[in-house]
């Protein structure tokens, strides 16, 4: 009986080059296949021969693509961090005309990203190897944080000209808000220190109010 070929991998074609489709399929079940065995034995304990298994191709294919298995490695936390559809769906953007509940909404989609087991794992390989690749492990750490800080800066925008809050540096605040309600929910997931689900609706709840406060026309400024 003849095995079958996984879904994502590339038909093979009769001498020649790959067409540019047969590549980019390949590259894509190289990045799916190589995340999941990345995720599941960690980057020392993933070998190129079992990339090349998993992903339905042979080894000189793959080192084609890929001459070194830091290369899948940069290819594959690159792609991943990028997915709006992985570790899980992104939600539709919120209603913008209700400050509150998009702040609210903004920060648990964020927190379901960032606190999902896959995502949790691939910050701490990202983390583990940060002096090796630190681009890799700056824009892991960031994983959907400059998207949804536009969100967030066009949010405030949107409900300071109307001249509900004051915001004058809708960037800075948006990144700070992202910080608090997030940051460090994130960074103790990577070292497996996770809250429970009331633990941590009341502290992204604390963090809305507090920046909310904030934001207010008659809140007291330090600017001379």
């Amino acid at each position: 009986m003849t095995p079958q070929k996984p879904a994502g991998s590339a038909a093979p074609r009769r001498g020649g080059r790959p067409t540019r489709e047969q590549a980019s399929r390949l590259d894509e079940a190289v990045r799916e296949a190589a995340l999941e065995l990345f995720l599941e034995h960690g980057y020392e304990g993933t070998s190129m021969n079992a990339i090349a298994a998993a992903a339905g191709t042979t080894k000189p294919s793959l080192y084609a693509r890929f001459p070194a298995k830091e290369d899948v490695f940069r290819s594959v936390l690159g792609w991943a961090v990028q997915r709006a559809d992985w570790p899980v769906p992104e939600p539709e953007d919120p209603d913008l005309d209700d400050l509150h509940g998009a702040l609210v909404a903004i920060a648990q989609a964020a927190l379901t990203r960032a606190l999902d087991p896959r995502m949790i794992k691939l910050e701490q390989i990202a983390i583990a190897h940060a002096s090796r690749y630190p681009e890799l492990a700056r824009r892991t750490y960031g994983t959907g944080f400059w998207p949804r800080r536009k969100l967030v800066a066009d949010l405030l925008r949107r409900h300071a000209a109307t001249g509900a809050i004051q915001a004058d540096d809708p960037e800075i605040l948006a990144e700070h808000f992202l910080g608090m309600a997030t940051g460090a929910p994130s960074r103790l997931a990577s070292f497996g220190i996770l809250r429970t689900a009331d633990d941590q609706e009341r502290h992204t709840a604390m963090a809305v109010e507090i920046f909310l406060r904030s934001l207010r026309p008659d809140a007291p400024s330090d600017a001379p």
